[in-house]
């Protein structure tokens, strides 16, 4: 990815998410593998199911936790990069 552009990134149809005890935990349908997110991917994740852009991801997450912008950033774009290698979003 490079760097963190405005796209808005969605989950796919082919996944289920659910949240248990603060964290979520994804199942991809077409690849039946289960997926777990931390409280700060679960944060990013229920940014996404809102239709936030990345920028929005990072509010989000430096309001939340006490984590710098920067690092934010690119702990982010790490996450967005696995999930869209994984085609649990788009």
């Amino acid at each position: 990815m490079g760097s963190l552009d405005e796209r808005v990134y969605q989950p796919t149809g082919q996944v289920l998410s659910r949240v248990l005890d603060g964290e979520a935990v994804l199942l991809d349908l077409g690849g039946g593998q289960y997926y777990g997110l931390d409280p700060v991917g679960t944060e990013v994740w229920r940014g996404l199911e809102a239709g936030a852009t990345p920028s929005e991801l990072v509010r989000r997450v430096v309001a939340a936790y006490d984590v710098d912008p920067d690092t934010a950033r690119r702990d982010i774009e790490a996450l967005l990069s696995e999930l869209l290698a994984r085609k649990l979003i788009v």
